[in-house]
């Protein structure tokens, strides 16, 4: 049997974007991959992270390619593009489309992406584009890509939830020596990116105590979160109450 060089592996809750990921999917041409889908419709798993090393097992790919199924294709080539690019990189961590470096400036978040999203199709706020790979700190859980023999050494850490397991496992790539990069991508992300509730936050605050000894900020393409000193506490502690209002005013 021929080697698959990629394995693409989505999660699936809604069946109708499934579909609809999957007729995009099968416009791309120039890439040879294996599709392993997790079916989570009747919340079968409360982790990604355990969702996603459960397919990683199982894939025969030499890169992982982790994507939502909100994610469409542009071009026949977008995923071809995209693999060419990751080529280039003599070695990786993590590569992705939409990431935030680890320097700032004027300390104000940065989003590195050329992708468009939301119903309008419209730029990413506060973004800036890249034409060539492109260093970040942290990448955006939409779409992003390990080398098998990358996981086999990090897998997802074992832990519950379904935010922030990209950013960890760039954070993990940084101190094990690794650099992580955004890619151009033409590529249309149909959610709005506004997804992250209460428990985002909930979550932020433990990656924060966790990385607080070996990284000063945890630049997200949500927000810059500082680790140390009582108002970096203060501050995510703050944004907390507020995500749990908004919960609470929606239910």
């Amino acid at each position: 049997m021929e080697e698959t060089t990629y394995s693409l592996i989505t999660i699936v809750n809604k069946e109708a974007v499934y579909k609809d990921f999957l007729d995009s999917l099968n416009t791309q041409t120039g890439v040879k991959y294996e599709l392993i889908t997790i079916n989570n419709e009747h919340n079968q798993y409360s982790s990604a992270r355990t969702a996603y090393n459960e397919a990683a097992r199982r894939a025969r790919g030499e890169y992982l390619i982790f994507l939502h199924p909100d994610i469409r294709f542009l071009a026949s080539n977008s995923l071809a593009r995209i693999c060419d690019y990751i080529k280039e990189i003599n070695d990786f961590g993590l590569v992705g489309i939409a990431g935030s470096p680890k320097e700032l400036v004027k300390n104000e978040r940065i989003i590195l992406t050329n992708i468009i999203h939301g119903s309008n199709r419209e730029t990413v706020p506060n973004s800036q584009k890249v034409t060539g790979p492109t260093e970040v700190q942290t990448l955006d859980e939409a779409f992003f890509i390990m080398k098998k023999s990358f996981w086999e050494k990090f897998p997802f850490p074992n832990k519950e939830g379904w935010h922030l397991y990209a950013v960890e496992q760039c954070l993990i790539a940084n101190l094990n020596g690794y650099s992580n990069y955004v890619v151009p991508a033409n590529i249309w992300h149909t959610s709005d990116g506004k997804s992250e509730d209460y428990r985002y936050t909930l979550q932020v605050r433990k990656l924060v105590r966790e990385y607080r000894p070996y990284v000063d900020n945890i630049n997200t393409t949500v927000k810059r979160w500082r680790t140390r000193g009582l108002y970096a506490n203060l501050y995510s502690l703050a944004y907390l109450m507020k995500m749990y209002l908004k919960y609470l005013l929606n239910k």
